[in-house]
């Protein structure tokens, strides 16, 4: 038996990685397409470019595609088992349906794990690099990041000049800052500044009830207004901090709590959050349900059939899944009860299919 178990693990896992490097190759093609598409003039077009950002972009792509590869690779290895009269055999030992999916479950979840903890974080960091590069011109103006229940802004000011604004507090809807500390560093100079209140208008912040410090002659003052340049908008710091997809697994909670005090918190963000990390409960789900509808075709059955099901049936399950998700952002649905809909509805039919096939 722990044989049998085995062979179906390296089996399993062996067509899973051959697809991911046959499907990850055309879709990194496609991509090298959408790269063309996206750079501008102010970035160089060589060979060695596209070759970076395809890379970059790789661990992305892989992570995206394997609940794909995963349908696709056991239903090849289902049909390499009943063309092979292997899976007959099995039946015929005393093996139940349940029986040969435990090894396809293990060495499914054994991978989502390594996509989980390697790819994942991987994939963030890489993207993040990719973004930086595209966004090569915004960049050189300002940075935005939110760590730590703190926004971090690193702007622009000329080229002898940068400022560094950390915020405490933000009303986003009003753009208005609370608890702001401000460096403004120079070639000749260093200031330190201090305010309670700070409003962003028409590339200016404009500060209240400052406390402004000079660093480098060791003067201190009080002013009641300032006005500093800035070189980005409300736009911007929405999309820095909303881009929640470049940010590693392991940095979901903080994340979390930081856009709640920022009141941009919403149930998609937190379905993404689950969905990544049940990922790999997720993927061994899909091979249940690929279990359940395959293995109850015969060797002598067309394996497109079974392909073209198999492929069907991951793509309502990912269109459900989409619409899950629109749902829960328009009706406001607690994201657990989305997720645990999306994955017990594909579980479900799956069970049905394979309590079908021990009964026949």
């Amino acid at each position: 038996m722990f044989k049998i178990n085995k062979y179906l693990f390296i089996l399993s896992t062996k067509f899973i990685l051959i697809n991911l490097m046959i499907v990850s190759i055309f879709i990194v093609f496609l991509n090298l397409i959408e790269i063309t598409r996206i750079l501008d003039n102010n970035i160089d077009k060589g060979l060695i470019t596209y070759i970076h950002l395809t890379f970059l972009k790789l661990p992305t792509i892989l992570n995206e595609i394997i609940p794909f590869v995963t349908i696709i690779g056991i239903s090849f290895m289902l049909r390499n088992l009943i063309n092979n009269n292997e899976l007959v055999s099995m039946r015929n030992i005393g093996y139940s349906i349940f029986d040969i999916f435990l090894p396809i479950a293990c060495s499914v979840f054994f991978i989502g794990l390594i996509f989980l903890f390697i790819l994942n974080p991987l994939a963030a960091n890489f993207e993040n690099k990719f973004e930086n590069i595209i966004n090569k011109k915004d960049n050189s103006l300002y940075s935005i990041k939110v760590s730590d229940n703190e926004m971090w802004i690193k702007n622009y000011i000329n080229s002898d000049s940068s400022s560094f604004i950390n915020i405490q507090n933000m009303d986003l809807k009003d753009v208005i800052a609370n608890n702001i500390k401000i460096l403004i560093i120079s070639d000749n100079s260093s200031e330190l500044i201090q305010a309670d209140k700070g409003v962003f208008k028409n590339n200016y912040l404009n500060l209240e009830n400052v406390k402004y410090y000079d660093i480098v002659n060791e003067s201190y003052d009080e002013i009641d207004k300032y006005k500093l340049e800035i070189n980005f908008n409300k736009k911007n710091i929405l999309n820095s901090i909303t881009n929640y997809k470049l940010i590693p697994f392991y940095n979901y909670h903080i994340h979390t709590t930081t856009l709640k005090k920022f009141n941009l918190y919403t149930p998609e963000i937190g379905l993404y959050y689950i969905s990544e990390l049940l990922k790999p409960i997720f993927i061994v789900m899909l091979s249940f349900v690929i279990v359940g509808f395959s293995g109850k075709f015969k060797r002598n059955e067309n394996f497109f059939k079974i392909l073209f099901i198999s492929i069907l049936i991951g793509f309502l399950i990912f269109f459900f899944k989409e619409v899950m998700t629109k749902l829960s952002i328009s009706l406001n649905i607690n994201f657990i009860l989305c997720y645990l809909i999306i994955f017990l509805l594909p579980f479900i039919v799956g069970l049905y299919q394979i309590i079908k096939i021990e009964n026949d």
